[in-house]
């Protein structure tokens, strides 16, 4: 369960909320469990009499909201799967909006499978003293968020461990996680990445992905610590210039037209850093 009033700020989602609730989605449950992402919030409460036909006005002015902001897909279908305390009568952390979540879900299961993430720290003692898991969560980037997660509710996946570590180690460290190896302990991670470097051409000087051993170590909380990495030798950036000045004297690099058409196979765009880089679009 997310907490709807933690993953908005002043009429917008944090940075990464999308992002992080599209990798939540596609972690894979624990072995003979069921994992269903859901948002639970404070919102309106109807006027008394209480009728049906007031809290589906307000339910639906806050999916409105949830819509407006690109978060309402990761939560379909939203009757389901957004609780506010309109639909319970009472805010969090009573035990009744978590209870009416999971009535909603239609599981049957107990607030001791449940897991809250929320902002608030009296709200997540109170989870807890529920018997629910709950984490603290308050930074205003919810990049590292899943990684947190992941570490609750499935700390033997490297799968899930793979998916919460891409976002984090793109944003914060330029670094595109492609696999990490199975055998590890539980703060160190050992994984294999691309990452970019300059290559000085004859023109120009350009960024071009290098694979590259990815060191990843965690602190006791589960945050990223620190990531290091392996840098390409002066042989290999050398090698890497001869290739793009044959691809461009081949005319096998599009630069910046909307499609790669004809024989080009890469493409030199500048990304938002103001970078120049190089990217396959497709094989010969």
């Amino acid at each position: 369960m997310l907490d709807g009033d933690a993953l908005i700020s002043d009429g917008k989602g944090l940075p990464h909320v999308s992002e992080v609730l599209d990798v939540l989605t596609r972690f894979e449950p624990p072995a003979r469990a069921s994992l269903v992402v859901s948002l639970v919030a404070d919102y309106e409460m109807p006027t008394t009499p209480v009728t049906p036909q007031k809290i589906n006005r307000i339910f639906d002015k806050y999916v409105a909201r949830l819509d407006e902001l690109g978060l309402k897909q990761f939560f379909e279908p939203v009757g389901l799967r957004v609780t506010l305390s309109t639909h319970a009568g009472v805010f969090k952390p009573d035990a009744r909006l978590f209870k009416k979540a999971i009535q909603r879900l239609r599981l049957r299961t107990g607030l001791d499978e449940c897991l809250f993430v929320g902002n608030n720290a009296e709200q997540v003692k109170a989870c807890r003293a529920l018997g629910m898991s709950a984490l603290f969560f308050d930074s205003g980037d919810w990049a590292e968020a899943p990684l947190l997660i992941a570490r609750v509710v499935s700390p033997a996946s490297n799968f899930n461990l793979r998916l919460a570590l891409q976002l984090p180690l793109a944003t914060t460290y330029d670094v595109q996680l492609i696999r990490i190896k199975e055998a590890q302990s539980r703060n160190i991670i050992h994984g294999l990445g691309k990452k970019l470097f300059p290559v000085p051409l004859k023109t120009e000087t350009i960024e071009v992905p290098f694979t590259v051993q990815v060191d990843i170590s965690l602190d006791k909380q589960g945050k990223i610590r620190d990531v290091k990495t392996d840098e390409p030798t002066a042989e290999a950036i050398a090698e890497s210039a001869d290739y793009v000045e044959t691809l461009d004297a081949n005319k096998q690099i599009s630069h910046g037209e909307a499609n790669v058409k004809g024989t080009a196979t890469h493409e030199l765009l500048v990304d938002e850093k103001g970078r120049k880089v190089l990217t396959r679009k497709r094989f010969i």
